[in-house]
C-alpha cells in the first residue's frame, strides 16, 4: 500500500522590509550662563522690595487705624515733640557760646597793701593805699585813720579772720583799673567766702571799694 504524501510546496523567500529610517544623532543642547547680577543692582532691587512691602504694611494698617486718625495724628504728635526735645537736652551742641577774655591786668601795690593791713588789723597800711580823692570823701564822712583803726579792732575783738586772698583779675577802666577778688572769711567757726572789687587810679591808689565787707561811705568799714 503506497504512502500518499502531499506534495510539497516551494519554500517562499523570505519578505524584504525597507531598512528603518536612520534619524540625526541629538547634539547636546547649550545653555548661556545667566548674566551676572550686580551689588548695586541688587541692592536697589531689595530695597524696593522692602519698600513695596512697607508701603503695603502701611496701607493696611493705615485702613486698620483710620477709625482712629484723630487719636493717632495726636499720639505720632506728643512723640515728635517729646524727641525733639529729647534731641535739644542731650545732644552735645555743635555752636559752643564763644567769649572775648579781656586782658588781666596784675594788682597794684596799693592794693596789694591794702589786703596786707585787713589781714593784719593795721588800718595805717590801708589808709595809706587810698587816693587823695577817697580820703578827702572818707573824711568828709567822718571817718578818719583813727576811725578806721577803731573798727579793725573790734573785728580782731569779736574773732574775725581773713584767712585768705583769691585775685580774679584786672581790668582797665576809663578813670583808671579795676580788680577783683574774693576773701575767706571765719567768724565763730563758720566760714564764708565774699567778693572784693577795687577801683583805683592812674596811680594805683584805691578810689573805691565793693564789698559787704566794706561800705562806700566809709563809716562802718569791714563790718
Amino acid at each position: 500500500m503506497e504512502e500518499y504524501r502531499e506534495p510539497q510546496q516551494p519554500l517562499a523567500a523570505p519578505a524584504a522590509y525597507p531598512p528603518p529610517p536612520s534619524y540625526p544623532t541629538s547634539q547636546p543642547v547649550y545653555y548661556a550662563p545667566a548674566p551676572k547680577v550686580s551689588r548695586s543692582l541688587r541692592f536697589r532691587r531689595t530695597m524696593r522690595l522692602l519698600l513695596h512691602r512697607l508701603l503695603r504694611g502701611a496701607v493696611i494698617v493705615g485702613r486698620a487705624l483710620r477709625p482712629y486718625a484723630g487719636f493717632a495724628a495726636v499720639v505720632l504728635l506728643l512723640l515728635g515733640m517729646i524727641g525733639w526735645m529729647s534731641v535739644l537736652l542731650w545732644w552735645p551742641a555743635s555752636n559752643q557760646p564763644t567769649f572775648t577774655r579781656a586782658t588781666s591786668l596784675p594788682p597794684t601795690l596799693a592794693v596789694e597793701n591794702f589786703i596786707q593791713g585787713q589781714k593784719t588789723f593795721n588800718a595805717e597800711i590801708m589808709w595809706d593805699a587810698y587816693s587823695p580823692t577817697f580820703q578827702a570823701s572818707q573824711l568828709a564822712n567822718g571817718a578818719t585813720k583813727a576811725t578806721l583803726q577803731a573798727q579793725v579792732n573790734n573785728l580782731r575783738r569779736i574773732g574775725v579772720e581773713f584767712l585768705h586772698y583769691d585775685y580774679i583779675g584786672g581790668v582797665r577802666e576809663d578813670t583808671g583799673s579795676m580788680y577783683f577778688y574774693t576773701v575767706d572769711l571765719r567768724y565763730q567757726n563758720q566760714q564764708r567766702r565774699f567778693p572784693i572789687i577795687f577801683h583805683a587810679d592812674t596811680e594805683g591808689k584805691i578810689t573805691e571799694i565793693e564789698s559787704v565787707l566794706t561800705p562806700s561811705n566809709g563809716t562802718n568799714t569791714n563790718q
